[in-house]
């Protein structure tokens, strides 16, 4: 089968590319290993969708080459994301910065994106596992076990490995390696963290608001604030997601990755310690329970007394319970991997991609797009921000080459 451009895989930026290379005249075909193109998509936000960030810059994002992302961001903005779906139709709904469809619903950002390709004539083919890429004469041969495909331009939107049963398993890397790329080390990012701590299996369920400080080797590296949630493993929620790319990176080197969770982060150590000694003296008649009801959720206060040495219902040093309080213990151990990861670090090397337009430098007429590339954002439509700014310029790009070949010949 042919095409003039073939987009490898159905997600966010693969759809994005598909529609900006059609909307420039390019027949385009996308080949999606998945049963259906865009399963990821419907899961992000919570089902809701967080497409972008008001608040958009390099600093939300890691990468090796972070003047890259920067580029990439200075040529396709937050303002063009909301513009690209405002011609599909969506409106957006901005909270605290964060934008969703107004629906709410991540169905109706999947749907406005099928029927654009549909209007636009872009084909799509599903249970199509691509294996190999390589230069045919003027253009490039695929093949997949049932089938081989031929066309001008190649666009890699296969997305990482994260959320394998979602439709990544890491095959666009192998693809990408094929062509003489560099694939910066890969670990899983937003996710959560596994502590050597026994104590978490007993705090399993419990929520509280907190700043984690994130340490390698003794260094802080990170920290982030907001609803932690404590599990049998370990330690869950955005701010640990916001950490774990960093955290994996230092599991993956062999260093001494821990965090440590500030329960009052509004108070300094010194301030906590008056605090609870004015408490101590207050209660100095009732007892232990007394003391600990309102500081903290009643199964973590009781495990902060005792860490600090508190035996027998009498109450703990003031001084060791405070340092507790403010740097509560997260030894880690792992993360918990790639399948409960929402995206991957690392990627393809920025180095060896052109920002302008994502091509590859290695192979003109490939291009690399979204989660393949070595970045990675925080929490809060950053990711897919990326998805779609890859994708667009990529699109765009390929389907003006085709174009202009198409009225030279």
């Amino acid at each position: 089968m042919k095409a003039d451009i073939i987009v490898i895989g159905g997600g966010a930026s693969g759809m994005a590319a598909a529609i900006c290379a059609a909307r420039q005249g390019a027949d385009v075909l996308i080949l999606e290993r998945m049963p259906r193109i865009g399963k990821k998509l419907l899961a992000t936000g919570n089902g809701r969708c967080n497409y972008t960030n008001e608040a958009m810059g390099v600093q939300y994002y890691h990468s090796e080459t972070r003047q890259f992302v920067a580029e990439v961001l200075e040529e396709f903005n937050a303002e063009d994301t909301l513009a690209f779906f405002a011609d599909l139709g969506i409106l957006p709904k901005s909270n605290q910065g964060y934008v969703y469809p107004n629906s709410m619903q991540a169905a109706s950002v999947v749907d406005s994106l099928r029927f654009e390709l549909e209007r636009l004539g872009v084909k799509v083919m599903v249970d199509i596992d691509v294996s190999r890429i390589h230069p045919k004469g003027k253009g490039f041969q695929l093949e997949s076990k049932s089938e081989t495909f031929s066309c001008r331009r190649v666009i890699l939107a296969c997305g990482g490995r994260a959320s394998e049963k979602l439709g990544s398993n890491g095959s666009g890397y192998q693809l990408a390696k094929g062509l003489g790329h560099r694939i910066v080390p890969v670990v899983p990012a937003l996710t959560g963290l596994k502590a050597k701590e026994a104590v978490y299996k007993s705090l399993a369920g419990v929520r509280v608001e907190a700043e984690i400080v994130l340490h390698i080797d003794g260094e802080e590296r990170d920290r982030h604030r907001g609803e932690v949630q404590l599990a049998d493993y370990g330690i869950s929620g955005i701010p640990v997601f916001q950490v774990s790319g960093r955290a994996a990176y230092g599991l993956n080197n062999r260093q001494r990755v821990e965090c440590f969770l500030d329960f009052f982060p509004d108070t300094t150590y010194d301030a906590l310690v008056r605090f609870l000694e004015k408490r101590k003296e207050h209660f100095k008649s009732s007892s232990l329970e007394v003391f600990e009801t309102g500081l903290l959720n009643r199964k973590l206060i009781q495990v902060c007394m005792k860490l600090a040495g508190s035996e027998k219902g009498r109450l703990p040093n003031i001084k060791k319970l405070a340092s507790v309080m403010k740097k509560f213990p997260a030894s880690i151990v792992g993360s918990r991997g790639f399948d409960f990861a929402q995206v991957c670090a690392g990627g393809v090397d920025l180095k060896e991609v052109s920002s302008k337009n994502c091509e590859s430098k290695h192979q003109p007429g490939v291009y690399i797009v979204g989660e393949l590339l070595d970045a990675d954002g925080i929490c809060g439509g950053y990711n897919l921000q990326w998805a779609w700014a890859t994708g667009c310029l990529a699109g765009t790009s390929a389907g003006k080459e085709c174009h202009d070949s198409h009225r030279t010949n």
